[in-house]
């Protein structure tokens, strides 16, 4: 399972708008933006939700012997592309 696919699979079950995943050449940087009404239920009570999902990723990356790193922002007007 490549690291796109990870992502994908945990937000598209989390996630009812659109969002963007920008994941740089080496698979070690993953820059998630989504959209306004759904940054509440990604980032979860005290931040639980978010915390959950860096655990699954990084978990993932030792797995395969990788650091990845995953910043969750808030999508843009102008990057509103769907899902990617």
């Amino acid at each position: 399972m490549a690291v796109r696919e990870l992502i994908n699979a945990i937000f598209d079950g989390i996630v009812d708008g659109d969002y963007v995943v920008k994941i740089n050449l080496n698979d070690t940087n993953v820059e998630l933006a989504i959209a306004k009404e759904d940054i509440a239920r990604v980032i979860g009570k005290g931040g639980r939700t978010a915390a959950a999902i860096r655990t699954i990723v990084n978990y993932y990356a030792k797995s395969i012997n990788k650091c990845i790193g995953l910043n969750i922002n808030e999508l843009r007007e102008e990057n509103q592309s769907g899902k990617t």
